[in-house]
């Protein structure tokens, strides 16, 4: 069997998956970060406790204590960190303004209270609270220091134009680089050469699969513009770019850049955002795709912890060919896709994601065009002091509109794709506390996936094990 052959028959399983790899890996860099900033700016500062007061604050205090007992300071105390506990900030910041009418001089309630106050939005009331606990000088080193971070993320938060960029680099490891099938073997048709309204269908052993390391790095900035309406409508601009380079398979090195314009608009519970985009993607230095379109996703907030959406996407997909990809031109051709979901924050520290796919692509050749439906599930946990853990689960069918001839023409190509992924991660902090502001918020990534694609030609079918360590930091500016 020739280079060129086991080009065409592998070379195009293992390049179908580049055109969704950029957008896939950059957030997989970024989605992480995201999720450790979170959860950096949830872990709401709590003075040193004395072992009698732990107890009483492993124990749940029923809201009839609270009123049996409205004077006593340290009981409400404890009850305001109960409901922030569980994500009722709006009623612990009903608490906490309670205990400083009590007593004023509570300033480490104060700077509580404006960290609270802070993550419910409230800006301008959240800086007056921390400001007059900084003023008062009685702050501990630790807890002025907290404050002081916090009324620059609120100055942050405040201005009309503001953007962030996040750097991710690391190394990437995948078990079958190659997608070899699992069966060892490839169908593989020629015309038949007294017939050549005919193919003759034969199995040939496949390529063996080969694991491979690559080295990895990513950048992802946005930059927004509050339009100054009463409900925070903004317009926001994104760009990307990817950077990944085997150690084996030169020819799957990629080098990918996006685009994306647009805004969101909030009415009440309603929010939605439109957005053109484009992305440009190089595979061993040549020019392999280029995509341009847009999407709308709207969004319906029922309560402060779900959310559901849809979102509806178009491009065009242009593949050009390439020295190692021949035939990836015959790709070209529109895609069209939905999204339907929704958010449940069921804790103040747990998130569920779950989501439904469809999407319909019309390439050159009915062995390029597919109709794709599918279902993702990701719950996210915040483990405390910036850690964070990810499960996501993914299941794909691709069904195709007709056969390859090239592979065999009696089968059209059907297959379910199964993935799993489990990410953990945690800023430097976490295992040294105390270091300065600028690097202890440097974000450790791990991650482990499985993939396997069970498809009626076998030259498609195959699994991998993936696993990767990231460093990710977030630059604001």
């Amino acid at each position: 069997m020739g280079e060129n052959s086991r080009i065409r028959l592998f070379g195009r399983a293992g390049a179908a998956g580049l055109a969704v790899l950029f957008f896939s890996s950059a957030s997989f860099a970024q989605e992480p970060e995201e999720a450790a900033r979170e959860a950096v700016e949830r872990d709401l500062y709590e003075p040193q406790r004395t072992s009698d007061r732990e107890v009483r604050r492993q124990t749940q205090i029923p809201f009839e204590m609270v009123l049996s007992a409205p004077d006593n300071i340290q009981l409400n105390i404890d009850y305001a960190r109960q409901q922030i506990a569980a994500g009722d900030l709006k009623e612990a910041g009903a608490t906490l303004e309670r205990i400083l009418l009590l007593n004023p001089t509570l300033y480490d309630v104060r700077v509580l209270y404006g960290l609270v106050l802070y993550r419910l939005g409230l800006y301008d009331r959240a800086r007056y609270e921390l400001e007059l606990a900084l003023e008062s000088g009685e702050l501990p080193a630790a807890l002025a220091a907290e404050a002081e971070t916090y009324l620059g993320r609120i100055k942050y938060q405040q201005r009309r134009t503001r953007g962030a960029l996040t750097i991710t680099t690391g190394v990437d490891y995948e078990s079958n680089r190659n997608q070899a099938p699992s069966s060892g073997q490839v169908l593989f048709s020629l015309p038949n050469p007294f017939n050549l309204n005919q193919f003759v269908t034969t199995t040939l052993d496949s390529n063996p699969k080969v694991d491979d390391f690559a080295f990895v790095v990513s950048a992802q900035g946005r930059v927004q513009h509050d339009l100054g309406t009463q409900e925070g409508s903004l317009l926001h601009a994104d760009i990307g770019f990817y950077h990944s380079d085997k150690t084996e398979f030169d020819s799957l090195d990629l080098n990918a850049a996006s685009v994306a314009l647009g805004g969101t608009w909030y009415a009440g519970n309603w929010s939605v955002t439109p957005a053109v985009r484009g992305g440009f993607y190089w595979l061993d230095g040549e020019d392999y795709l280029a995509t341009y379109g847009g999407e709308v996703e709207v969004a319906y907030r029922w309560t402060p912890k779900f959310t559901t959406y849809v979102n509806f996407r178009g491009e065009e997909e242009d593949f050009r060919d390439t020295s190692d990809f021949g035939a990836a031109s015959i790709r070209s051709g529109r895609r069209l896709s939905g999204r339907a979901g929704f958010t449940w924050r069921f804790s103040s520290r747990q998130k569920l994601n779950v989501e439904g796919l469809y999407a319909d692509k019309n390439g050159e050749a009915v062995f390029e065009t597919y109709d794709r439906y599918g279902v993702f599930a990701q719950h996210s946990m915040l483990l405390g002091r910036g850690a964070f853990s990810m499960v996501g689960f993914w299941a794909e069918n691709s069904s195709y509109d007709g056969p390859d001839p090239f592979i065999t023409p009696a089968i059209t190509r059907d297959e379910w794709l199964y993935r799993g992924r489990f990410t953990i991660g945690a800023p430097v902090s976490f295992f040294a506390p105390g270091l300065p502001e600028a690097i202890k918020d440097i974000n450790l990534i791990a991650q482990y996936e499985y993939e396997t694609v069970d498809s009626n030609i076998l030259n498609f079918d195959y699994k991998t094990h993936k696993a990767a360590f990231l460093i990710s930091k977030r630059i604001a500016f």
